[in-house]
């Protein structure tokens, strides 16, 4: 269920993100170092999702666009990131506050990965979604299908999603080759956070889950 975007929404001054989490600093969620934002609420609801407690729309935290833009900004001068990665739960599912940050993202020469559930097909035809997609560089679409994971290409879940590069900047092939990972990071206040390709992350999950 997409979010309707208009012209108002776009022009106030301040929108907010419902969001489940970010990291500052990620090599496991696209090409070269990125800051990677998870929104919170997801209608689709894949089966296997390795993020299913990102579904519901009332999770995770309320981020204000420019609260976000700033700590992106932070993690540039600190972790010398190349781009931003927008992911969750469903983008598309908070179109206009997620067009906003994304375009303040490509202002800064940034670049920008968007993970949807949505197909592309989807995407351009709803309202809204062309302006979205004019900030991206490059589009991950498609529902996660368990029963087909991904096997050559880093970063992707399952084989029927689709790269869509909408600028050069990560159209190389070579990116996109090689094993998927998972990444796990430690914060300074002590909170642990487990991303990267689903089946791995759910295979760790598990691992942990049974040693406890």
């Amino acid at each position: 269920m997409f979010v309707q975007q208009n012209r108002t929404a776009l022009d106030i001054d301040e929108l907010s993100l419902q969001v489940a989490g970010r990291v500052a600093v990620t090599v496991a969620e696209g090409p070269y170092r990125r800051f990677a934002v998870w929104v919170q609420g997801c209608t689709l609801a894949c089966p296997g999702c390795c993020n299913p407690e990102m579904w519901s729309s009332t999770g995770g935290q309320q981020v204000a666009v420019s609260e976000l833009v700033a700590e992106v900004e932070q993690a540039r001068v600190e972790h010398q990131i190349e781009g931003v990665t927008v992911l969750g739960g469903e983008p598309c599912e908070q179109l206009p506050a997620v067009t906003k940050f994304v375009h303040a993202i490509k202002s800064r020469g940034l670049g920008v990965i968007v993970f949807s559930g949505y197909r592309h097909s989807e995407i351009v035809s709803h309202t809204g979604g062309r302006e979205l997609l004019a900030a991206v560089d490059t589009l991950v679409d498609g529902r996660y299908v368990r029963d087909q994971p991904e096997r050559g290409r880093r970063f992707i879940g399952s084989r029927n999603q689709t790269l869509h590069h909408r600028t050069p900047r990560y159209d190389e092939p070579s990116l996109w080759r090689g094993p998927a990972q998972v990444e796990v990071q430690i914060s300074s206040t002590g909170t642990i956070s487990v991303h990267g390709a689903p089946a791995l992350t759910r295979q760790f999950l598990r691992r942990i889950r049974e040693r406890s």
